[in-house]
């Protein structure tokens, strides 16, 4: 998939299962189920919403962006479920 086609499907509600390769290098635990939310980010103009989850550990959300990757490329084994 591009980066296109990564947005258009990973949007708030969707739900991604965590893959052993991701897991490994992200620090999840293979298998798990995270479901994007929409996140609140500060920008130098005000507030920008994206796709996240939120990290209890930093207090904040981690987007689409910070998961896997500008360009997706730490999605690597990560998979989308369909609703």
């Amino acid at each position: 998939m591009n980066k296109q086609q990564f947005e258009e499907k990973l949007l708030v509600g969707t739900k991604i299962k965590i893959g052993r390769k991701y897991a490994d290098e992200q620090g999840f635990k293979e298998g798990e189920i995270i479901t994007l939310v929409n996140g609140t980010f500060e920008i130098d103009k005000g507030i920008e919403h994206a796709p996240s989850i939120w990290s209890e550990s930093q207090k904040d959300f981690d987007s689409i962006y910070h998961l896997f990757g500008n360009d997706f490329e730490y999605f690597l084994d990560c998979v989308i479920i369909d609703n």
